[in-house]
């Protein structure tokens, strides 16, 4: 017992006599200049339609185990380079390609960004017009860091893509749980139950829906794009109840029914005439955005039954 603490004491007492460089004390590994999440190589980031102007966060980034022990500024600049390449490497000649923003519908009110000392992280603003951007079209952006004052550019994180979409509060992935029946013929009818994307358009408070058709996808014949003859568009109005009016030529002579916000589940009803047979439909049902979990999903369910049993 004696021999252990004299063997501790000995080692106490040459620590303590000398200057020791903890590893802790210096950087783990090398201090680089990086867009933050440039990693992922794509950022998707959502435009509010209820917004004249909405604003994309974006962050510049120090690496390194320590806090920064001076100020950082770097310059980041457009690289549509970036979208050129994407555009014919990753996506086929007959889909549809990313476009640019152009000058007067996007600002970056500073391209010099500064990341101060003691911190990880310097934030910078893009400020966007939701309402210049076409619900149909894809939109991309390549920044770039173009120098820096300190430290080197990470080269794997040096450029990122941001990807930008429209949203408003009634927009996203909801589900169809309804009927059609056949008007000019009572006894023809079918089940509605179908995933249904809403798109944002036109304000904060329209969407535009498909109607019992597959959106269109990128690469599909020209034939088979149903966005012109299927689609409508339906506005939440200030008292919750539904407006409805065609996005083209899907001939909806009418519709009605009202948004439950607490329950974010649109009940509705629309009269239209097939365009391929001509004949009078009326659609009834309910569309609820998708839930995340299984008892979330049931709720919606036994609400929905409940609505109907009155």
């Amino acid at each position: 017992m004696k021999k252990i603490l004299f063997v501790l004491f000995v080692v106490v007492v040459t620590l303590s006599s000398c200057d020791y460089d903890w590893p802790l004390d210096n950087n783990q590994y090398p201090q680089k200049v990086y867009i933050v999440g440039a990693h992922e190589k794509i950022l998707y980031k959502s435009l509010d339609l209820s917004y004249d102007k909405d604003t994309v966060i974006m962050s510049l980034g120090v690496s390194g185990s320590l806090p920064l022990s001076q100020d950082v500024m770097a310059t980041i600049c457009q690289d549509s380079a970036a979208v050129m390449k994407y555009n014919d490497r990753e996506l086929s000649a007959e889909g549809r390609h990313f476009n640019f923003l152009s000058n007067n519908i996007y600002s970056i009110p500073s391209k010099n960004i500064t990341v101060k000392a003691g911190n990880a992280t310097g934030r910078f603003d893009i400020y966007v017009n939701p309402k210049s951007l076409e619900c149909d079209s894809m939109y991309m952006m390549g920044l770039r860091i173009k120098s820096t004052s300190a430290y080197d550019i990470a080269e794997a994180d040096t450029t990122v893509l941001v990807r930008f979409s429209l949203a408003n509060k009634y927009s996203g992935q909801y589900y169809m749980d309804g009927r059609i029946k056949n008007l000019s013929n009572p006894n023809d009818s079918l089940n509605y139950v179908m995933p249904r994307y809403l798109s944002a358009i036109d304000d904060g408070k329209t969407i535009r829906m498909f109607h019992y058709r597959n959106e269109w996808n990128d690469g599909t014949p020209k034939n088979q794009d149903y966005r012109s003859s299927y689609t409508f568009k339906i506005k939440v109005n200030d008292d919750n109840t539904l407006s409805f009016s065609t996005f083209d030529k899907f001939n909806i002579i009418a519709g009605g029914g009202v948004y439950h916000p607490d329950m974010k589940i649109y009940e509705l009803w629309y009269e239209y005439v097939d365009p391929s047979t001509g004949d009078h439909w009326k659609t009834e049902g309910y569309l609820y955005e998708e839930r995340k979990t299984s008892d979330e999903l049931r709720i919606v369910k036994d609400w929905i039954e409940e609505q109907r049993s009155k």
